[in-house]
C-alpha cells in the first residue's frame, strides 16, 4: 500500500488549511502530520523540486485553469503553484467536483479529455463514458476515477496522492455551498428535493439543499477518496474499494458486478484535427454531438485564413460571419428541439494550461442532473444514471485544444457543457477568441457574446439577448423564425494568441458569465 508521505510538516498543514489553520483542528492535523513525516522519511508527496509542497514556492506565470465551479477551480490553481501540470490541475479539480458539482461530475460519472504535452509534438483524446451495464438497471458504470487515472499518469508531474488529497480535505471538513453549487440544485428539474437520496450529496444537517455558503461535509465521500489517495486509481475496480463500490452498486439497483468494474477499459484515440489561424491545429474530442459538431462548425465557418465573407454580427472586419455561423448550425445538429437537453446541469467541463506548454480540455457528464440521483451508502459516491435516457448529456460533451505543432507552442484549451448548445457554444467562443476584435485579454469578450443555436433547418433559430438586430432580419429572409433565449451553454476557455509557453504574456482564461465558475492565469 502507497503511503501518504508530505515533504515537510509545514507544506502539508499549509496545503490542507491554508495559512491560518485554527483550534483543535489544527492541533489534531499538526499532531497527525508528525506522526505521518516520522514514518515516512524522506519520502515526498510531490516528485517536483525540493522545496515544492508550497503554494506559492513558483515564481511567474504558472499556468491558468477555467471552471464550472470556484473551489474546483481553486483547487487547480494550487495544484499549479505546487509545480503540477495542467493534467495534474484537471485531475484535482474534477475530483473535487465530485464535492463541489456533483450535478455534472463526480466519482460515478463519465467523460472526455483532449491532452497534449507541447515537448511530445502531439495530441490524443482519452473517453471513459460512463456506459449501461450488461444487465441493465439504473446506475453507469462509474468511470471517472480510471479516466483521471490514465491522464495524470501519462501527463502528470505529480504525485497521485497530492490530485486527490484537496478533494478528501473538501469532502472531510466541509466547504460553503458555492453560488455554482446552489444553481443547479434550484434549476434542475424535476426538483432535487423530490429525491430523499441526494441528501447525503448536500451534507447539510436538515439534508435539503444549502443556502449559500452554508457549510456541508460528506464523510463517507470522504473515506473513499482517503482509500483511493492512499492506494491509487486501479484499488476502485480491482480491489476492497472496488468491492465496496461494486456492493454499494447492488444495494442501489444496480448491475454492475464486480467483474464489470475490473474489465472497464478507458479509450485513447486520435482527436479530429482542424487546421486553423496561424499554423495552428485544433483537437477535438470526436463526442458525435459534441466535439464532432464543433469541429465541423469550424471547417464551416472559418475558410484558409479568413472568415467567409458575408453579413457581420459584430462589426470589424476579423469578426465571426454570424450568417455563415448560423446557416451552419441546422445542418450540424438535424435533431429534433423537443428531444434536446437545454440549460442543463447534468454536465461540466474544465480547461487548463500550464506555463510549460501543457494543455488539457475535459467534459464530463452524469447522464442527467445529479445522474441517477441515488448514492452509494458506505462509499458516498451518487452514480450517474445509464445513457440513452430522455435529456442525456453525454453526447454533447466538447472538449477541444489547440497547439502550433511546428514549433511545440500550445494555443487554446476549450470546453464546454450544457447539453445540445454546448458544440455550438464553446465553436463560437473559439471563433470569436481567435479572430475578432479584441485582442489583449480576448477570453472574456469571447464568452460574452450573445449565442446562435438551431436544431434542423426548419427550427427556429435561438439567440440570446444582445444580438444584432440585423440577424434577425436576415434569417427572417431566409424563412427561419428567430427566438431568444436566456442562456446557451456554458464554456470554460484558455487562449494564448502566440502560444505557449514562447509568450505567456499573450494568454487569457475565463470562465462563462452564464455560469458561476472561476477563472485563474497569468499570476496568482
Amino acid at each position: 500500500m502507497a503511503k501518504y508521505c508530505p515533504n515537510k510538516a509545514g507544506d502539508l498543514l499549509q496545503y490542507r488549511l491554508g495559512k491560518h489553520g485554527h483550534g483543535l483542528r489544527q492541533c489534531a492535523l499538526l499532531a497527525l502530520v508528525a506522526l505521518i513525516t516520522a514514518s515516512c522519511g524522506k519520502s515526498s508527496w510531490f516528485d517536483s523540486p525540493q522545496n515544492a509542497g508550497s503554494v506559492n514556492y513558483m515564481a511567474g506565470f504558472r499556468g491558468g485553469v477555467a471552471a464550472d465551479e470556484p473551489r474546483a477551480a481553486m483547487v487547480a490553481r494550487d495544484i499549479l503553484a505546487n509545480g503540477g501540470s495542467a493534467a495534474d490541475a484537471v485531475a484535482a479539480a474534477a475530483l473535487a467536483y465530485a464535492v463541489t458539482y456533483p450535478n455534472g461530475a463526480g466519482l460515478g460519472s463519465g467523460g472526455v479529455c483532449v491532452a497534449s504535452d507541447a515537448a511530445l509534438k502531439k495530441a490524443e483524446t482519452i473517453e471513459f463514458p460512463a456506459v449501461a451495464a450488461r444487465a441493465g438497471g439504473p446506475v453507469a458504470m462509474p468511470a471517472l476515477v480510471r479516466g483521471l487515472g490514465l491522464l495524470q499518469s501519462k501527463y502528470g508531474r505529480l504525485r497521485w496522492e497530492a490530485v486527490v488529497a484537496p478533494a478528501e480535505q473538501l469532502a472531510r471538513f466541509g466547504d460553503g455551498a458555492s453560488r455554482a453549487f446552489v444553481q443547479a440544485a434550484v434549476e434542475t428539474q424535476p426538483p432535487v428535493t423530490d429525491s430523499p437520496g441526494l441528501r447525503p450529496v448536500f451534507g447539510t444537517r436538515t439534508g435539503m439543499v444549502p443556502q449559500e455558503g452554508e457549510r456541508r461535509s460528506q464523510p463517507a465521500l470522504a473515506a473513499t477518496l482517503a482509500r483511493l489517495r492512499l492506494t491509487g486509481p486501479s484499488e476502485f475496480y480491482q480491489g476492497q474499494l472496488a468491492r465496496q463500490v461494486a456492493a454499494d452498486i447492488a444495494a442501489a439497483g444496480g448491475k454492475i458486478t464486480l467483474e464489470d468494474l475490473g474489465a472497464y477499459a478507458v479509450a485513447v484515440t486520435k482527436p479530429i484535427e482542424v487546421p486553423f489561424e496561424n499554423s495552428t491545429t485544433i483537437y477535438a474530442a470526436n463526442t458525435p454531438a459534441g466535439g464532432a459538431v464543433a469541429a465541423w462548425l469550424l471547417e464551416q465557418t472559418y475558410d484558409g485564413g479568413s472568415f467567409l465573407r458575408s453579413s457581420n454580427l459584430f462589426g470589424g472586419s476579423n469578426a465571426v460571419r454570424s450568417d455563415t455561423f448560423a446557416a451552419s448550425l441546422g445542418q450540424a445538429y438535424r435533431s429534433d428541439p423537443a428531444t434536446l437537453p437545454m440549460n442543463s446541469f447534468g454536465s461540466s467541463s474544465i480547461a487548463a494550461m500550464d506555463s510549460r506548454g501543457g494543455t488539457v480540455a475535459c467534459a464530463f457528464s452524469m447522464g442527467l442532473a445529479y445522474g441517477s440521483r441515488l448514492v452509494g451508502r458506505e462509499t458516498g459516491i451518487l452514480f450517474a444514471a445509464p445513457p440513452g435516457l430522455g435529456g442525456d448529456e453525454t453526447p454533447y460533451l466538447t472538449a477541444m485544444i489547440g497547439t502550433m505543432p511546428r514549433i511545440n507552442q500550445a494555443v487554446l484549451a476549450a470546453a464546454g457543457s450544457g447539453g445540445a448548445p454546448a458544440a455550438a457554444a464553446t465553436a463560437y467562443s473559439v471563433l470569436q477568441a481567435a479572430l475578432g476584435k479584441v485582442k489583449q485579454d480576448p477570453t472574456l469578450p469571447a464568452l460574452a457574446q450573445p449565442r446562435l443555436f438551431q436544431a434542423n433547418p426548419q427550427a427556429p433559430l435561438l439567440v440570446e439577448p444582445g444580438a444584432d438586430p440585423a440577424i434577425y432580419k436576415e434569417m427572417q429572409q431566409r424563412g427561419v423564425t428567430v427566438n431568444e433565449i436566456g442562456r446557451l451553454g456554458r464554456v470554460n476557455l484558455a487562449y494564448c494568441a502566440e502560444g505557449a509557453p514562447r509568450d505567456l504574456t499573450t494568454c487569457s482564461f475565463a470562465t462563462d458569465r452564464r455560469g458561476y465558475g472561476l477563472a485563474f492565469g497569468r499570476h496568482y
